[in-house]
């Protein structure tokens, strides 16, 4: 940021934090006060999605420039910046970058056919003519298929995985933009196979070592040994998860380190972007942005930003960069669920705000409280009707019923029991978007009560029945 900016910056900063985050004491507008407004907003912004940490910095192309921390990590540690997060999609603008640099290096070619390169990956490319950069900007036509990525057993390398992986359902004619984190899987293959290496080496190589961020966790086992565990969104609290890692996911999602290996990579794809890099290939997204080198591209306050997000169960992490005022942004926090997807990400929103233009947004609300809600109003008409049934039934209320009539009653009530199960078991994840093991992992509370109002449903059939078999006992005595 050139040095005359920063004055204004922070001034606004300042007028932002004072009238935004009312409950914070005012802070002086002096290139001193920088990492205490920075603070002030961190602390509001953890505050306000519940997240147990989270941290922050601001640097330039010459390092930090602010830097703030809050709360404590998965192991009740305090949160520094030495802690490690998992970035998540972040970690796809890093392999992005290995590519540009083996490309430099005249090891890889973005006009390459993947097959050409990646011989095993023909099943899952059905033969296609998809290349290197269609990987790159996700134009392969390849869809966003979480059944085949985020497996937390896997230790293959990607070069090894993709060779057992089907075509996909879904797959679309390539050249147009469909994110997937599928392509970012196999271009970490690609990379494999074009250095005879692993990723994680050239990984070091081309991008961690140039930007003095060797410390980044690119080994599974130092994964699990040193991650603590993440948390998400549990009835209103947060709720611990071991996060695990996919040996072939690093190049899309599961790189590991603390901000302040985050905040020197960004110092130095900063530099990159204002040496030139800026000027590579993007294409259309179709919502107001165009993506390119792992990044997407738009105008925030008058800037042009690059950026992008990343999450794993438990992790958020977001990086920004502005080429045309010397300045990046990257933050993490240890609570994220998919059910609160729009409300974090507003997060990472705001640190660009607050320092490109000085505003920023009210988070918005979270939809857990909507859909638990209804879920659990759900089972608890269940419920009702279930301990009523009973009571008729144990007082002795049910009617004499035929065998026919008993018959027909518990057919009917067979077949809607059972379509109803099956509507509750295929619908509430189609709803949500995601299976129940996904579910599970990315929101346990959902996960939960899906499986109670499986059961509810269930239940509610066996009165029902047995107030038949009562009726036609009735029925014969009498």
């Amino acid at each position: 940021m050139p040095t005359g900016a920063r004055p204004v910056l922070v001034m606004l900063w300042v007028v932002v934090i004072v009238g935004a985050l009312a409950a914070v004491g005012p802070v002086r507008a002096t290139a001193d006060t920088q990492p205490a407004v920075l603070q002030d907003a961190v602390d509001g912004w953890a505050s306000g999605i519940g997240a147990p940490g989270m941290t922050a910095q601001i640097v330039d192309s010459g390092g930090v420039v602010a830097q703030a921390s809050t709360g404590v990590d998965g192991r009740g540690l305090p949160v520094d910046s030495a802690t490690p997060f998992v970035w998540g999609s972040v970690s796809k603008q890093l392999t992005a970058a290995t590519v540009q640099g083996l490309e430099r290096d005249g090891v890889v070619d973005e006009n390459a056919r993947v097959v050409d390169i990646v011989p095993q990956a023909r099943q899952l490319l059905g033969g296609s003519a998809v290349t290197v950069g269609d990987l790159i900007h996700h134009t392969s036509g390849l869809p966003h298929d979480i059944t085949v990525t985020d497996d937390w057993t896997r230790r293959e390398s990607a070069a090894d995985a993709v060779a057992t992986m089907p075509e996909p359902d879904g797959v679309s004619a390539r050249g147009t933009f469909r994110y997937s984190s599928l392509n970012y899987l196999l271009l970490q293959a690609v990379v494999e196979m074009a250095t005879g290496e692993s990723f994680a080496d050239a990984l070091e190589q081309e991008v961690l070592e140039p930007a003095d961020a060797t410390t980044t966790i690119t080994d599974p086992e130092n994964f699990v040994r040193s991650v603590p565990p993440g948390h998400v969104p549990f009835f209103g609290s947060a709720r611990a998860i071991d996060v695990g890692v996919d040996a072939a996911g690093l190049g899309y999602g599961y790189l590991a380190g603390s901000i302040e290996d985050l905040g020197r990579y960004a110092a130095w794809r900063l530099a990159e972007l204002q040496g030139g890099e800026a000027a590579m290939a993007e294409v259309n997204t179709g919502q107001g942005t165009t993506y390119g080198s792992g990044l997407f591209h738009e105008s925030i306050g008058g800037q042009d930003v690059w950026w992008h997000s990343g999450a794993v169960p438990g992790y958020y992490t977001y990086v920004a960069l502005v080429p045309g005022e010397d300045v990046a942004m990257v933050l993490a926090t240890n609570r994220y669920g998919e059910i609160e997807a729009e409300r974090i990400a507003a997060v990472g929103r705001n640190l660009t705000t607050l320092v490109v233009d000085g505003s920023i947004s009210d988070l918005p609300g979270s939809m857990a409280p909507i859909v638990l809600g209804v879920l659990l109003g759900v089972v608890a008409l269940l419920s009702g009707w279930i301990v009523w049934s009973v009571y008729r039934v144990a007082s002795g209320r049910t009617q004499a019923r035929s065998f026919a009539g008993a018959a027909v009653r518990v057919l009917i009530v067979a077949v809607v029991a059972g379509a109803a199960v099956v509507g509750v078991y295929l619908g509430v994840p189609m709803l949500v978007g995601a299976t129940p093991t996904v579910m599970a992992l990315w929101a346990p509370d959902v996960a939960m009560m899906f499986w109670v109002l499986l059961g509810a449903v269930f239940l509610t059939a066996a009165p029902l029945v047995v107030s038949q078999v009562v009726g036609y006992r009735k029925f014969r005595r009498s």
